[in-house]
């Protein structure tokens, strides 16, 4: 028996996605800029995506800038901001549980000369929208916030946060990161009031290397990939096209089969919490509730995370040790110290992620050779009492 519980990572694609990138692959290989005959499928494939994305969250087809995945968006979002509204100021607010590749971007330029204040968050996670628009002043040019957290998998109350930042600024720039939850849950650029939406492919079912930047028209965006015109100007080099296509198609997918999808994952990490939080001195770590679907992180306290990660592996069970971004290597995981977590729990995470073909068996199977690793572990370790 084998469970596959790291979907976050890596997810199979669905047959009518590949079957989407297939010709791509193949003989449609003109490119999609070009004049001649064998550009017009692969520029009807890329718009046509664009427009099956843009669908999704809300926005206009031209508003979408298509990226190497939700790092590269993230990166855009966060750096292509600032730098096209100057005028607004030198400032930046995000939080302290932001995805790695936010708060990497905001310490960067922090480094560079910017103000950047990190915004704390509750016991689960939750941003508190005073909180948020206190820390914006009139030097603030851009606000970086997420959709669903991607270790702690708390779901924010992203209108309350965003009105709360326009209440204290209105013309500053908002991010919202819903690289974790684009596909998954609903999520729309225009009915939220921010400027720009970065999404991924995975949990919409897309490769994990596709994605794109959602760019409200006006917000004004500069690009970090420069010597071409392709995507309007705003990201230059040749067209991923068989990715393009994967996205657009998992997108068109999503439209239609997000709200069935979500209910069995969400019904799938129901399943697996419960059954991980028998085990003695285990604990969840966000919120029991408003989680995303399929999404269960637990720490085990005197059991190193990346120890059993490796020790289900070997059992065929697949998950990432507290994070599917990072693995912590020994180090506290930042985001659970964010939420007021010590050690050794915040040593002891483990993240399991479900998608949409993972079956009750996997569940059951994951949560029975969870119990007895960790009690295998925790018998040898030094920590245990």
């Amino acid at each position: 028996m084998r469970a596959y519980l790291d979907h976050a990572t890596a997810t199979p694609l669905d047959a009518r996605v590949h079957a989407a990138m297939a010709p791509f692959t193949a003989g449609e290989f003109g490119s999609p800029s070009a004049l001649h005959g064998w550009a017009q499928r692969p520029a009807l494939a890329v718009e046509e995506a664009r427009a099956h994305v843009a669908a999704l969250v809300g926005a206009r087809p031209e508003e979408v800038v298509f990226t190497a995945g939700a790092t590269e968006a993230r990166n855009l979002a966060i750096k292509g901001l600032l730098s096209a509204n100057r005028a607004l100021g030198d400032g930046i607010v995000t939080t302290a549980v932001e995805h790695p590749a936010v708060l990497a971007a905001c310490r960067s330029l922090e480094r560079a000369g910017h103000r950047l204040t990190v915004v704390g968050v509750d016991g689960e996670g939750r941003i508190d929208p005073r909180a948020l628009a206190d820390a914006v002043d009139d030097t603030t040019a851009l606000v970086a916030i997420h959709h669903g957290q991607g270790e702690l998998g708390v779901i924010q109350h992203v209108a309350s946060l965003v009105d709360a930042v326009r209440a204290a600024r209105p013309d500053v720039r908002i991010h919202l990161d819903a690289g974790d939850t684009c596909g998954l849950l609903p999520v729309d650029l225009h009915g939220l009031g921010v400027d720009a939406l970065s999404i991924g492919g995975w949990p919409a079912g897309a490769p994990p290397w596709t994605g794109a930047l959602v760019v409200r028209e006006g917000a004004r965006l500069h690009p970090l990939l420069e010597g071409g015109v392709q995507e309007h100007g705003k990201r230059a080099g040749a067209e991923n096209v068989p990715g393009i296509a994967a996205l657009g198609e998992a997108a068109r997918i999503a439209a239609m089969e997000m709200p069935a999808r979500a209910d069995r994952m969400r019904a799938l990490g129901d399943r697996l919490a419960a059954g991980l939080l028998e085990v003695p001195d285990v604990r969840l770590n966000g919120p029991r509730e408003e989680r995303l679907p399929g999404h269960v992180q637990v720490s085990t306290g005197t059991v190193e995370g990346e120890s059993l990660a490796l020790a289900l592996a070997t059992r065929g069970v697949a998950c990432a040790p507290g994070s599917a971004c990072t693995a912590h290597g020994g180090k506290a995981a930042p985001t659970l110290e964010a939420i007021g977590l010590e050690a050794p729990w915040t040593h002891s995470a483990v993240l399991f992620t479900a998608g949409p073909g993972t079956r009750m068996g996997e569940i059951d199977y994951a949560v029975r050779v969870f119990g007895e690793e960790v009690a295998r572990l925790r018998s040898s370790s030094p920590l245990a009492g």
